[in-house]
């Protein structure tokens, strides 16, 4: 089993030498100790640390603040309060402040072993839920805003309510669909994920709502679609605008009667499926341009969720940056041990048009590339780019329409540095759309080489 890390901050020399000799001698835990209150909020929020101790000092009234702000993080540590002197009603508020559990001196040994056992497994128990491939992966934040989101999210998670979940490319939409089904009570359940920008026209019926035997040319035999697959857990539908009318028109019949109907049969399968919907697009303009059905949106959008894109929540940069700093460093078993302050800076001013993933990808590159013990800005540029767009006609007289078209294209994705999903949007087309305009122009371009 992977050793857990434990935060500690503990102001009582007694006490820090005695949990230190527990820690030396246990193979499950890993004691990183703290310095002051601030210490805690910096270590906490460049990596999540799954146990929290801290020593209640009961004339210091700001470990009650510092319990609540621990505890907004995503996902929530599990607090154990150690006091060596105080009163019920420290017990009590540390309680409503979000701690877990409290351990009152004596601190002997086995007074501690259950404390950080029962820890233990209610950490085991909060990770094991959350679908496999996103296990890695953490919703995290110091945004009110956002912080908003993942609170209306976790109240609705145990539901059935239908959720729709908003925002542009890279904002950690699918983190926060898996956080709803770790936190529903299906989370023992399948997690499916369906891109339907990916589902081939010809098999997307198929693929969603399944067939019979014989139902087509090439049906050899029985399929369950994804639908039916889900059982009692989660169905994920990634870019819903893409789907086909026909195909939105079966959807929305499959939701509000709970049930579905394979092809090649007239029998009715039950579907007891909870269902997020996914886009990186405005749906109520999308029903406006006549793509998308309204009748589906409204029953969609239950609980509408957006997730605010990094531009808007600057604060959360630095936090995410030290995150994927810490975490690529210890992959990758780099000399560096920290983000230089022009670094920072540098980060903070950028408009990243493609969010997290997009700053991911950047504290990776740089973590690769560069070299000493500090990430320096020039790792994160590389001084040559290839040209990844073809050469591009210029507006003139005489120009067609179609030529025109493939300027104002090329134009927009070098303007969001080629991130084809903003570029779809800023257009008002599908992605589904500009995939197949770019197919055109590089083959149009490979017939006249």
């Amino acid at each position: 089993m992977e050793m857990i890390s434990v935060l500690l901050l503990v102001n009582d020399f007694a006490l820090r030498n005695h949990l230190r000799r527990y820690f030396d001698g246990n193979e499950m835990l890993r004691a990183v100790f703290c310095s002051d209150a601030k210490h805690v909020l910096e270590l906490q929020g460049s990596h999540c640390h799954p146990i929290v101790f801290l020593d209640l000092v009961p004339e210091n009234s700001d470990r009650m603040g510092l319990i609540e702000k621990i505890k907004h993080g995503v996902p929530q540590p599990y607090v154990l309060i150690g006091s060596s002197n105080c009163t019920p009603h420290d017990v009590l508020r540390s309680m409503q402040a979000g701690a877990s559990d409290f351990v009152i001196d004596p601190f002997d040994a086995d007074l501690i072993e259950t404390a950080f056992k029962k820890a233990i497994q209610s950490v085991s128990s909060m990770t094991a839920s959350p679908p496999s491939s996103h296990k890695s992966k953490q919703l995290i934040t110091q945004d009110k805003s956002l912080l908003q989101v993942i609170e209306i999210a976790k109240k609705v998670a145990p539901s059935t309510a239908t959720v729709l979940i908003t925002g542009e490319s890279g904002t950690g939409k699918e983190l926060l669909a898996a956080y709803i089904h770790a936190n529903s009570l299906r989370a023992d359940s399948p997690y499916i994920a369906i891109n339907c920008a990916a589902l081939p026209e010809q098999l997307a019926e198929s693929e969603l709502f399944g067939h019979e035997k014989g139902a087509f040319t090439g049906a050899i035999s029985k399929k369950i679609g994804k639908l039916e697959d889900a059982g009692r857990g989660t169905l994920v539908l990634d870019e819903i605008t893409e789907m086909a009318l026909p195909l939105q028109a079966k959807l929305l019949r499959a939701i509000q009667e709970r049930e579905v109907v394979r092809l090649g049969s007239n029998r009715p399968v039950p579907v007891d499926a909870r269902f997020v919907a996914i886009s990186n697009r405005n749906l109520k303009h999308a029903v406006a341009n006549k793509v998308f059905r309204e009748d589906l949106y409204f029953r969609l959008s239950v609980i509408p969720l957006t997730i605010p894109p990094l531009r808007e929540r600057k604060n959360d940069i630095p936090l995410l940056a030290n995150y994927f700093f810490e975490r690529f460093s210890r992959i990758n078993r780099t000399t560096m041990t920290r983000v230089s302050d022009d670094t920072m800076n540098y980060l903070i001013d950028q408009a990243w048009p493609g969010n997290v993933r997009e700053l991911e990808n950047t504290i990776e590159r740089g973590v690769l590339i560069g070299s000493g013990n500090e990430l320096l800005p020039e790792h994160l540029r590389l001084e040559s780019e290839p040209e990844v767009l073809p050469h591009r006609p210029r507006l003139e007289v005489g120009m067609t329409v179609r030529n025109m078209e493939k300027e104002l294209i090329y134009n927009t994705l070098n303007a969001v540095q080629d991130n084809r999903t903003h570029a779809a949007k800023m257009l008002g087309i599908s992605i589904r759309t500009l995939r197949n305009k770019l197919n055109e122009y590089r083959t149009e371009m490979e017939g006249k080489i």
